[in-house]
């Protein structure tokens, strides 16, 4: 039985010297083998794309390109990440998919680059679909240089979703217009970091705390936390738990480089732990 499937370009990132693995499929679908589910992803790649190699134990339904997606990455203060598109993979073919995995239990839209069209949602039918703003939110000066754009379609984009992953640093004002996108989806994650995140429905908002780590690299960290949160809930049907338990798998990633340290269920549950006790004791401080 199909479980998550990820949808968007995988990527070859430049992170502090050393080129990885990036893209949020690439994130989702290894932090869902990682819990032991079967995954995955549906991409577009290059021949420097080596699915067996670079995505192991992860079906990998391809399009043919002539470049893989690739970044170069750099954070500022605050976590403010700055990032040049040196190279962009062609549109995805959603006919690679095969018919089996049309119907997965958990559904990840993870563009990075505009390639995830409007509605995609609607052509699977998954239990649970999530979707990661930040691939509708970018454009690229000719050099390659990301700055923010203004969402155009957001009810075209996100019809069929059901949760809404994004971080504080996508939109100006973040808090207040993902009030405004409740109107088109019902479940909203507005994730901050290591200070956790604001889970917000149309019957209100709670805050979830995080577990401060020491940080080695933030990327991914937003792309875990969206596949566990799915995993989850689809798992237990509670938002807030789901929310808890995304934010201790995220934790885990920031420890390495790219998905170097991705935590196992134990490692998350201990996490579970630490974090209570940290509250319970008032260890910690934003």
């Amino acid at each position: 039985m199909p479980r998550l499937l990820a949808v968007g370009h995988v990527t070859w990132d430049l992170l502090q010297g050393q080129q990885v693995l990036g893209g949020s499929v690439s994130y989702a679908t290894l932090a869902a083998r990682k819990l032991g589910w079967e995954a995955a992803a549906l991409t577009s790649a290059g021949p420097d794309f080596d699915p067996g190699r670079d995505l192991p134990d992860v079906n990998v339904f391809r399009s043919g390109s002539g470049a893989t997606t690739r970044f170069v990455n750099a954070y500022g203060p605050g976590g403010v990440r700055q990032q040049i598109l040196s190279a962009r993979a062609d549109a995805i073919d959603f006919g690679r998919l095969p018919e089996g995995w049309r119907n997965p239990d958990v559904l990840l839209l993870g563009g990075v680059a505009a390639e995830i069209p409007p509605r995609a949602a609607q052509l699977f039918q998954a239990e649970v679909v999530g979707a990661n703003a930040q691939g509708w939110l970018r454009a690229f000066d000719p050099d390659g240089t990301v700055y923010p754009l203004e969402w155009k379609d957001p009810a075209a984009d996100l019809a069929g979703v059901h949760v809404l992953f994004l971080s504080e640093h996508d939109l100006p004002d973040a808090r207040a217009r993902c009030r405004e996108l409740l109107s088109i989806v019902p479940v909203i994650a507005l994730t901050r970091g290591w200070r956790g995140l604001y889970l917000m429905t149309r019957d209100g908002e709670e805050e979830i705390a995080g577990l401060p780590r020491q940080e080695v690299d933030p990327t991914g960290a937003g792309d875990v936390f969206a596949a566990t949160f799915l995993m989850r809930y689809h798992e237990t049907g509670n938002l807030a738990d789901a929310a808890a338990f995304a934010a201790c798998g995220a934790s885990c990633v920031v420890e390495g480089i790219a998905a170097t340290t991705l935590g196992d269920r134990a490692e998350i549950d201990l996490r579970l732990v630490q974090r209570d006790r940290m509250y319970e004791e008032g260890e910690w401080e934003e």
